[in-house]
């Protein structure tokens, strides 16, 4: 065992630059993946705590034809208990040039910018007293106590939702019919006692006493309203809203003066008479309260399950079923958190990032293996003596390659462990940077592992498979065949030698760099997938930034998440290009040195390589490019937006230029590498 483990040690002292480089391809692969599949955790996590700290609302009743009736508000009370059930009122302002439209009746208001206005009146004292959708609020103003204006509260200032000032003033002039009792001395008739028809002028005044966080609109900006858009064919566009105010108590309280006119029919003198009259009305108390415009319900289903989960669906399809069959006032509609705005897009939002997820995590994980193999099988045919020396000695195969898949193991659970941490990060820089977006519930501390387990588990299994056909291809060899040097590759024709017009024109060294690429296929294969690959997901990476920077597609929030993944794509592009092209330098030490003492240049011998790394990267690069337009097409696909059309045309352009720096960047960090072998050590490897 001791034996074991100094050889174990030697191995991996002799090839650290190997075991980093299997290291920081699991970093890179696995990050990233479970980065995005946390991200979409922490988002389902935050939404459900959020939903139940604050005991947001599963439905919302909405009455269009007028008001929900006691019997309605008793029946609701009943199947799911009066603390369960909150009313209030709720009007929509369509403003223009200061002017609106209330039940046919033009109403004038003052102070508040034109656009679709919603009120909420609810009939408590305060927002602390409103016992679903928890208000809390945010700033709140001095306002005089002998006032005469009703304090009403903003929506937060953000970006859709104006803002205003401090304490700042409104009002609202209109003329309202009602009838009122009428109690006058008329000469020759007397006292006349009746109810008539009166026309009132009003003028409520209003004072902005602070303003209020409502965990139903969190998103900054493009909250709809409940107003259809005049001007789309679509019957579900509606218009964004423009501002919200909170009243609690009455919308209406003041004095209003007008005129009462009606008809007196009675007696006079025991005959028969009809009087009109027209009479003035002056200090007419006009109380308009939340029970007067009770149009809205809402209603916490208490289901124990969280939100959106199968649990929670169950529940919220079952209390929508009770609904129906309860015969309410006719004009109800259900609406539940999936029609919110805020909460089903931030939902969605986190839908559209796992489904991006799914697509890259296949692309990763094949480019990781790939590269592993290539690595593995270099490792494997640099010790093919030792293997060989073991096998004659009476090892089994499995024995041999156990401290290879050790090897294997341990770089991929160090960059497992490390991509963890790195995945926590991302999920957070993911999820604050849907600040541009929503007014961000408190970020979850619930550890979101599942995801993270399944990608490590599949990238794990993947490398230890490789590593072992790798393993189990070398001892099925001869051990008399693994204890002579490897044969060289034989030289090749390319298909370039059958057009004469350019192989003729070729100097010596391209056309010695051309046979050099064929002659290892399958390190040329490699490579040229594993930059294809790259190039693809660098590609789509800039296509998903293009499609949100530049073609206000898809949300300022994917801005971040596209960064990402195009930094962890171009991170993978890199580590593929310096981990196989280190791999090939490593395998031709003894042929580069033949070359120096030939009395080659260093600048030669290092372009022997750097030239087949510059085509083969090419040719990567060109297979990239449709490999990348088939990956954009199915996260567009996934994401629900976005197409290859519109991609702009420097995207294009920009992959390759930023495939071609990170060749260039690989051969200028290998430089060192290359003019620094020792001669009489290389030359001498064999013997």
């Amino acid at each position: 065992m001791k034996t074991y483990l100094k050889t174990l040690w030697r191995m991996f002292r002799r090839h650290v630059t190997r075991l980093v480089s299997v290291m920081l391809m699991v970093v890179v692969s696995v990050g990233l993946t479970a980065g995005i599949f946390m991200s979409t955790d922490k988002i389902t996590d935050s939404l459900a705590e959020y939903h139940d700290s604050h005991r947001v609302s599963d439905i919302m009743l909405m009455q269009s034809n007028g008001t929900f009736t006691e019997e309605d508000i008793e029946k609701l009370n009943d199947a799911f208990g009066a603390e369960n059930v909150l009313t209030c009122g709720l009007l929509e302002l369509d403003v223009k040039d200061g002017k609106a439209t209330v039940n046919q009746n033009e109403v004038k208001i003052t102070g508040v910018p034109d656009g679709i206005i919603r009120i909420y009146i609810f009939d408590c004292d305060s927002p602390s007293a409103v016992t679903q959708n928890t208000l809390t609020v945010e700033q709140s103003y001095d306002v005089p106590e002998d006032s005469d204006a009703i304090t009403v509260y903003a929506e937060r200032q953000t970006e859709q939702l104006a803002g205003f000032d401090s304490l700042q003033t409104f009002s609202l002039d209109a003329t309202i019919t009602t009838t009122v009792p009428v109690e006058e001395d008329v000469p020759m008739l007397g006292h006349i006692s009746a109810q008539a028809e009166a026309t009132l002028d009003i003028t409520q005044k209003y004072v902005l006493g602070g303003t209020i966080v409502n965990p139903l609109h969190m998103a900054i900006k493009d909250d709809p309203s409940f107003t259809d858009d005049p001007a789309s064919d679509n019957e579900e566009d509606t218009l964004d809203l423009t501002a919200i105010f909170y009243v609690f108590g009455n919308i209406i309280d003041t004095t209003a003066d007008g005129t009462a006119k009606g008809v007196y029919e009675g007696e006079v003198g025991g005959r028969p008479v009809s009087y009109p009259f027209e009479i003035p009305v002056t200090d007419e108390h006009v109380p308009i309260g939340a029970a007067e415009l009770l149009n809205e319900v809402c209603i916490d289903i208490a289901s124990p399950s969280s939100l959106f989960s199968l649990g929670y669906e169950a529940d919220l399809d079952a209390a929508t079923q009770i609904i129906d069959g309860l015969g309410l006032s006719s004009g109800t509609e259900t609406l539940t958190l999936h029609e919110n705005f805020s909460f089903e897009s931030f939902k969605e939002y986190g839908n559209k990032i796992i489904a991006m997820g799914i697509v890259l995590i296949v692309v990763f994980m094949f480019v990781t293996v790939l590269v592993v193999l290539s690595t593995m099988t270099r490792l494997l045919d640099e010790e093919r003596g030792q293997i060989a020396c073991l096998m004659t000695l009476g090892y089994r195969p499995f024995a041999i390659i156990s401290k290879y898949l050790l090897f294997a193991a341990i770089g991929t659970l160090i960059g497992g462990f490390a991509a963890y941490f790195a995945g926590l990060g991302l999920a957070w820089i993911i999820y604050m940077n849907f600040e541009w977006n929503y007014l961000l519930p408190p970020y979850s501390l619930n550890v979101a592992m599942t995801g993270y387990i399944i990608i490590f588990a599949v990238i794990f299994v993947a490398t230890l498979a490789a590593t072992a056909i790798a393993g189990f291809r070398m001892t099925a060899k001869p051990p008399a065949e693994l204890l002579r040097p490897k044969s060289p590759k034989d030289g090749k024709t390319v298909f370039l030698e059958r057009i004469p017009l350019i192989w003729n024109k070729l100097s010596f060294k391209y056309k010695s760099t051309m046979r050099n690429v064929l002659r290892f296929f399958m390190r040329f294969i490699m490579t040229v997938v594993s930059v294809a690959l790259s190039t693809a997901l660098v590609l789509a990476g800039l296509a998903v930034l293009d499609c949100c920077l530049f073609q206000d597609i898809g949300g300022a929030a994917m801005i971040g998440v596209a960064v990402i993944v195009l930094v962890f794509a171009a991170l993978l592009n890199f580590v593929v290009i310096y981990t196989l092209t280190n791999i090939n330098i490593s395998e031709r030490e003894r042929e580069l040195a033949t070359l120096m003492v030939l009395g080659y240049y260093d600048g030669e011998v290092a372009g022997y390589i750097f030239r087949e790394i510059y085509i083969t990267s090419a040719i990567g690069i060109i297979f990239g490019l449709p490999l990348g337009a088939l990956l954009c097409l199915l996260i567009f696909g996934v994401m629900g937006f976005g197409s290859l059309g519109a991609i702009s045309w420097f995207v294009w352009i920009l992959t390759i230029v930023l495939s071609v720096v990170f060749s260039i960047l690989v051969t200028l960090m290998l430089w060192r590498k290359i003019v620094k072998i020792d001669m009489n050590h290389s030359l001498k490897a064999i013997e």
